[in-house]
């Protein structure tokens, strides 16, 4: 075997591109080079780079490796201690903390595609542009490439073995190293796990599908919160105000199916009574079909093609399914918005353009940027499904559930037409380990499912610790408690299955009253804002705007008359929308319509029969 290369050291601002005073304390930069191909050894060479930062003691107890995930996201700075100070004890101190950069990516080689290999009948633009580029090198994206960078890197350290945290599909690479490398594999922590058996395109459906489920739990969130946001005290109704927002959105509303409801939905004359019972499992046994009547007659009518509503709304609220700390702001956009706050539009053709890139890749195609798509095609577990994906976007595009649309279409190998599996993934095998791994997941993990967990358990043999909660991503996120669990195995090699708390529940953004508005625009963070209160906004059904707010202190007079700012261009407003007022009288009426049919149906079935009067001579 030949020996591995040594690490050239490099100045960490050169290689991070970053001023000094971004660089932490500590942090020491390099590159490896590796083998494009392992099974060629003495072949094309490629080069990974790596951070570390040596134990503060100067007595390392052991090098911890670490991966954030993706595939694709950046790892340099996977070990960058906390903006707070705020650390694990025992992690900077007793620990050298490694990080290795996956090849393709920024520092590790990244490659820019030439769109040149791309043709007109190109079924899949960046597999014909990279492939076409360097062949070799793009079928060198995979999993097991990654974990046997990793072990290079070691090699280069000189480490006879390697303690990893991985989060997220870093538990893939770490799977991966334990089975290809168990004698140079020690302490192994793997955090959200992805499942071995759904590389990739079922990974990600499953994925989606989850996520849908967690909007519910955000949409109950603040309904429990009603005294302070005063969006609805269910999740139904929180989430038909979420909806009046993003049915503006550029691109189409999102035509998710609504939670189900419960008995304060109903009016209050069908509560507590016969009726309650049905009533609701009418509600929720028709919602789903409803939903997709709506979106039908929605895109029958084009209204993909008027709205030109900006907000990101509903970007956010997916985002936020990856922690509930993300939940209050997310709250707080809502508020704002229902409270009559503006609404960013855009005219038609920029929304036209905003629409063509989300269904359209960029015509640069770089390796640091396309990585998720190029590891999952390179190594997904079957062909895509052309046929599959385009029912799918036919779904969507005829008023499908956005989500559920989305898992289709990723079910079917949406990103992977035109392209075919290069590598195989390595089923997990842990019969060779010592050490066996601790596997923490969150019980409501909704971007990785915890089935994932139970899996690698089962595969591994390791120790799972669920964690409370939703948190994609447990350690070092602020629980104490799952940062001790993590530490003792570290230092101990301790693990006991088990349950931990997750984080307490976020406490609502506080509201700015007028001092602290004045206080802020007296620092310059922010202006008054005209018609606002407390939320930055004035509800829609108020009437007139209110009088901005006051500003303390004096404001010098301009030297010279100001010419006013020309009028801004007059951006035809959508099709007016029903609030989640009328909406929720629209909703009643609907429900006694219904409870008076089933009222009149009831008594006819009892009510004696009565003879038809005979017919007038």
């Amino acid at each position: 075997m030949a020996a591995a290369a040594p690490v050239q050291w490099q100045d960490c601002t050169e290689m991070l591109g970053v001023e000094a005073e971004y660089v932490p304390a500590g942090l020491e930069c390099g590159t490896v080079e590796v083998p494009v191909d392992y099974t060629a050894p003495d072949g094309a060479k490629t080069e990974v780079a790596l951070t570390r930062i040596k134990a503060s003691s100067g007595q390392a107890r052991s090098a911890v490796f670490g991966n954030p995930g993706g595939p694709g996201n950046y790892a340099l700075n996977f070990w960058s201690p906390a903006f707070d100070g705020t650390a694990p004890a025992g992690l900077y101190e007793n620990h050298d903390l490694v990080a290795v950069q996956p090849r393709g990516l920024y520092g590790s080689n990244p490659m820019t595609c030439d769109v040149a290999f791309v043709g007109p009948t190109t079924a899949n633009a960046l597999h014909d542009a990279c492939f076409g580029t360097d062949p070799a090198y793009m079928a060198s994206f995979t999993t097991e490439n990654a974990a046997r960078d990793m072990n290079a890197v070691r090699e280069s350290l000189g480490l006879a073995e390697i303690d990893y945290v991985g989060v997220s599909y870093g538990t893939a690479i770490g799977t991966d190293f334990a089975t290809l490398f168990p004698e140079q594999t020690g302490r192994m922590v793997l955090d959200s796990n992805t499942h071995p058996d759904w590389r990739w395109s079922q990974q990600a459906e499953q994925g989606a599908l989850a996520q849908e489920r967690r909007l519910n739990d955000i949409f109950a969130w603040i309904a429990e919160r009603d005294d302070y946001y005063g969006l609805g005290d269910t999740p139904l109704k929180v989430f038909h105000s979420w909806k009046w927002v993003t049915d503006q959105e550029v691109g189409g509303p999102a035509n998710l199916t609504p939670p189900p409801a419960e008995t304060r939905d109903l009016p209050v004359e069908l509560r507590g009574t016969a009726l309650e019972r049905p009533a609701i499992d009418t509600i929720n046994g028709t919602a789903p079909t409803l939903a997709r009547v709506e979106g039908f007659g929605r895109a029958v009518a084009l209204q993909g093609l008027t709205n030109n509503a900006t907000t990101g709304l509903y970007d956010a609220t997916v985002g936020a399914t990856y922690s509930e700390q993300a939940w209050p702001m997310l709250a707080h956009m809502l508020k704002y918005y229902n409270d009559g706050g503006n609404i960013a539009r855009v005219d038609y053709p920029t929304a036209a353009r905003i629409v063509a890139a989300q269904e359209s890749r960029s015509p640069v195609f770089r390796t640091d940027i396309e990585m998720n798509s190029i590891i999952t095609c390179n190594e997904t577990a079957s062909p895509s499904n052309e046929l599959g994906v385009m029912a799918a976007k036919a779904d969507r595009y005829t008023g499908g559930n956005k989500l559920t649309t989305r898992a289709a279409a990723e079910a079917a190998g949406d990103d992977c037409v035109g392209w075919a599996p290069v590598a195989r993934t390595i089923q997990p095998n842990g019969d060779a380990l010592d050490q066996k791994p601790l596997v923490l997941h969150s019980e409501n993990d909704a971007v990785t499912p915890i089935a994932g967990a139970h899996r690698v358990v089962e595969t591994l043999d390791g120790t799972l610790v669920v964690v409370g909660g939703g948190q994609h991503g447990t350690f070092r996120t602020g629980n104490a408690a799952v940062d001790a669990v993590v530490m003792e195995f570290l230092e101990t090699g301790a693990a006991t299955p088990g349950h931990i708390e997750g984080k307490p529940s976020p406490e609502p953004l506080p509201r700015w009253g007028q001092a602290e508005r004045a206080a802020a625009a007296q620092q310059g963070m922010s202006a008054p804002v005209a018609g606002a209160d407390d939320w930055y906004g004035t509800h829609r059904d108020a009437g007139a705007a209110a009088a901005p707010a006051p500003v303390t202190g004096s404001v010098a007079a301009p030297a010279a008359p100001v010419a006013a700012p020309a009028p801004a261009p007059v951006i035809p407003a959508p099709a007016p929308l029903p609030t989640p007022q009328e909406l929720h009288q629209q909703a009643e009426k609907a429900l006694q319509d219904v409870a008076g049919q089933v009222d009149t149906a009831v008594k006819a079935m009892f009510a004696p029969h009565v003879q038809p009067a005979p017919p007038q001579g």
